[in-house]
């Protein structure tokens, strides 16, 4: 497959990202900000940038994201920028928070899918990605924590609720707990629930799969997924009918083709 605009984004000028785009339209994106990964500024603004980029990039039909670190998949947002203090006001244009916002809210709003492989801890905005995402694959060795109430900073509960459920997103952020693989598996915050050394391979795996479904069909579920999911059941079901009209009849035919005499 050619390489679209938006793997030649992320290799122009990475960012502390590494990306690489398979034949069959998965785009895979690791860190690559030794050594633990953490997430500067510049990497959330280059992460809103490809995203947006997917939209009008054919060439990506879904995102897995993984870490190669054998025990840290993120340390969260670089704590160096952080003791340096921010770069403008709240709320005005050099606000750092602003930029991270923007970044998070692209990744949740992709329109492809996405899957994350979490290999290790996953700190803070490190654990937020994949709370984000469609599908998270783990295994005994990943650990989440939210730590921000030790640090004096407030944030992150609606990401770790969309995981794991509002009781134990008020235990990890309340109390500043870890929550660990097996936790996670047990109230289904896991597509998958693997060995360690199997975690970025069956994330992959997953990428692959949702790649070889219907490109137009997938993109126009994955945005009725995100616009109907905080809506009340009916009123997101009438959501997703309106999309249902909308697909052409042409590529329903060609998924269920009709039945002759």
């Amino acid at each position: 497959m050619t390489a679209g605009p938006t793997l030649a984004l992320l290799r122009d000028d990475p960012q502390g990202w590494d990306a690489d785009l398979t034949d069959d339209g998965v785009l895979h994106l690791q860190f690559a900000n030794p050594p633990v990964n953490a997430i500067k500024t510049a990497m959330f603004r280059q992460l809103q940038a490809a995203v947006t980029s997917i939209r009008d990039d054919e060439t990506v039909r879904a995102v897995v994201l993984t870490g190669e670190h054998p025990k840290v998949f993120s340390a969260g947002i670089d704590f160096k920028e952080l003791v340096e203090g921010d770069e403008g006001v709240y709320g005005t244009a050099g606000d750092r928070r602003i930029f991270v916002r923007h970044a998070l809210e692209a990744w949740y709003q992709a329109p492809v899918p996405t899957v994350v492989g979490v290999k290790g801890a996953a700190f803070g905005a490190g654990a937020v990605l994949p709370c984000l995402a469609d599908l998270v694959v783990g295994g005994p060795g990943t650990v989440f924590t939210a730590a921000e109430i030790d640090r004096g900073i407030v944030g992150g509960s609606r990401f770790f609720a969309r995981l794991v459920g509002e009781p134990l997103m008020r235990k990890m952020m309340l109390l500043g707990l870890s929550v660990d693989g097996e936790e996670l598996h047990r109230v289904g915050a896991l597509a998958e629930y693997v060995e360690d050394d199997a975690i970025n391979a069956t994330a992959l795996e997953l990428g692959h799969r949702l790649a070889e479904k219907h490109p137009l069909v997938m993109r126009m579920m994955k945005q009725a997924h995100t616009e109907v999911e905080y809506l009340p059941v009916m009123e997101g079901y009438a959501v997703e009918q309106k999309w249902s009209v909308i697909v052409p009849p042409e590529v329903r035919e060609s998924l269920v083709p009709k039945k002759k005499g």
